[in-house]
């Protein structure tokens, strides 16, 4: 994507805009929740109901460790995107190959230490002896998944950042495709296959992903976008270290507000553990709708982040203001509907991961009615932050996150279990929620996110010195 092209996001009409650049991510994320919908499927009513108990583990953990990748990648976009949006081209290169060194380096060294430290992990969270042995398998075999996993998420995030949510939607959708397919074959040995059980979910995710990562770098290569290193551009995956420090402080508060929030649902996920493999596989199977509710939400952050970046580039601010109004209410409206769906269909959509008739889908039921409404108050939040990492506001959304957490949910479900039971684990995921909204309110109306600078202004200097050699 060119710089202008970059101007149907600076000068065009902004809700069609934001539609159009949002329903790729929207159809990226429902296919990333379908496979984990599939995959979850398939372990529970093959393996049993403490097998499902393994997937919403190892999902947690994934995400923690993902936040590292997810900040790298966020830094690097708003970067593109200012960078676009200001003309300068030239800095696309610079900033993708100090962003896949990272992270090429990191996931690495995130799968080995994941892998060495699950067992000791799955006993430090109290996982229900039933469920051990399968919680270890899939967690080892989601760690070693994570070096591609974390790449490919890397580049599409920069892809995105360009203005191009199509191209990553369509490798995605390999991804998503060729996991449908292997998952089940290998979780169940069909067709000749080896029965690999719960360690076939792992497996067949990892091989899919592989697959669609590197059919995305062909991808990039012959068709010469701006984000592939060709000849000299190499020299970029050696990155400039005045420009890799700025990428990782301001990814970095992405990478620790991950980590707080997964932190505090796996902090929970403990105590769920507590009341014993019932009540966990309950939890495990009310989670898996969760997703869908906050996918909407979090499509329209990110095409929301995209375009405030690129207008803040160009120092459109009156139009910023416009797209984190009209992106915030269409991202309310949509939570409300998805929720209004969703218990309308009352525990049907739970049947597909837990027996009907059991105590374990009514109580799944009833986790539903307390939770899932939440999810309707923290798309208000998603959508303030992504305006305020539009320009390179890392902090804020962190410290926000982490209060909300730490200081009113996570308190909330230790302090009233004695009053409500387990209860009080299912009521902190509303609380948590309405307090993050009005803290992003607060901070989005009075706070100082609009002073920054462009981000790359830190490291003009070094910059404008390649210019003249280039």
């Amino acid at each position: 994507m060119s710089a202008a092209h970059a101007s149907r996001f600076t000068e065009g009409p902004i809700t069609p805009t934001l539609l159009r650049f949002a329903l790729p991510l929207l159809a990226t994320n429902f296919l990333h929740s379908l496979a984990g919908t599939w995959g979850a499927i398939w372990v529970g009513q093959s393996l049993g109901a403490n097998a499902l108990t393994a997937v919403a583990t190892a999902s947690v953990i994934l995400y923690m460790m993902m936040g590292a990748a997810m900040g790298i990648g966020t830094a690097a976009a708003v970067a593109i995107g200012q960078s676009l949006g200001a003309g300068d081209v030239p800095a696309v290169k610079r900033v993708v190959g100090s962003a896949l060194a990272f992270v090429m380096v990191f996931s690495v060294a995130v799968a080995v230490a994941g892998w060495l430290l699950t067992p000791a992990l799955v006993g430090w969270i109290g996982t229900p002896e039933p469920a051990r042995e399968f919680t270890t398998v899939h967690l080892r075999w989601t760690c070693l998944s994570m070096p591609s996993i974390f790449t490919y998420l890397v580049m599409t995030m920069v892809m995105r950042g360009t203005g191009d949510s199509k191209t990553p939607f369509k490798f995605t959708l390999l991804w998503i495709s060729l996991s449908l397919l292997l998952g089940p074959l290998l979780i169940t040995g069909s067709l000749g296959l080896p029965r690999l059980g719960i360690a076939g979910l792992g497996l067949g995710n990892l091989l899919a992903n592989a697959a669609a990562l590197g059919a995305l770098v062909v991808f990039v290569y012959t068709q010469r976008l701006p984000i592939a290193l060709h000849g000299d551009d190499l020299r970029h995956l050696r990155p400039d270290p005045a420009l890799l420090s700025l990428l990782v402080r301001r990814g970095l508060p992405m990478a620790l507000e991950t980590l707080l929030v997964q932190g505090s649902y796996f902090t929970l996920l403990s105590m769920v553990n507590g009341y014993g493999a019932a009540t966990a596989a309950a939890y495990s199977g009310a989670a898996q709708l969760w997703v869908f509710v906050q996918m909407p939400s979090n499509a329209l952050a990110m095409s929301m982040s995209a375009m405030a970046a690129m207008n803040i580039g160009a120092g459109h601010w009156p139009r910023v203001e416009k797209i984190a109004l009209r992106g915030c209410s269409m991202s309310f409206l949509i939570a409300c509907t998805a929720t209004a769906g969703v218990y309308a269909l009352g525990d049907l959509p739970l049947r597909l991961f837990i027996p009907a008739g059991g105590a374990v889908l009514e109580q799944a039921w009833r986790i539903n009615l307390v939770a899932l409404w939440g999810w309707i108050a923290l798309s208000a939040s998603m959508g303030l932050f992504a305006i305020m990492r539009g320009n390179g506001a890392m902090l804020a959304p962190m410290l926000i996150f982490g209060l909300t957490m730490w200081v009113f949910r996570v308190p909330f479900a230790l302090l009233l279990r004695p009053l409500l039971g387990e209860a009080a684990i299912w009521w902190s995921f509303p609380f948590g929620s309405i307090t993050s909204a009005l803290l992003a309110l607060a901070y989005y109306r009075w706070g100082r996110w609009r002073e920054r600078g462009l981000m790359l202004a830190e490291v003009t200097a070094p910059l404008e010195e390649v210019h003249v050699g280039e």
